[in-house]
């Protein structure tokens, strides 16, 4: 499931860069967002550097979701895709194809067509 990257967590004198806000499609309210939470979340940079999130709780009503990653994520990020892993298997298997694209295009094609 592809989600897109809508902005940091912010407070009213800081921006917690580990922290961001993602909206998945299909999933609307929050009943159904927190059934995500707990799964890890992938980020692709245009240098193939691979990002490993966890959905950690909800934000709002409207099924928007928080991340967490060990490292802040840069501003690049913010309007970009990531893509919701349903196990393990499914990261390996995608960071070895990530690590044989050529360009920032064909990583965008193998995570939207994952």
């Amino acid at each position: 499931m592809k989600g897109i990257i809508i902005n940091y967590r912010m407070g009213r004198h800081r921006i917690y860069q580990n922290h961001i806000i993602v909206r998945f499609e299909d999933i609307n309210d929050k009943y159904k967002a927190k059934n995500l939470i707990g799964k890890r979340i992938i980020w692709v940079s245009s240098g193939k550097k691979i990002f490993l999130g966890k959905i950690v709780d909800i934000h709002g009503n409207k099924g928007h979701v928080r991340a967490r990653f060990r490292k802040g994520l840069p501003g690049q990020a913010i309007g970009d895709i990531v893509l919701l892993l349903e196990d393990r298997s499914k990261y390996e298997e995608l960071k070895n194809k990530i690590k044989n694209a050529v360009d920032i295009n064909q990583i965008r094609s193998i995570i939207i067509n994952a």
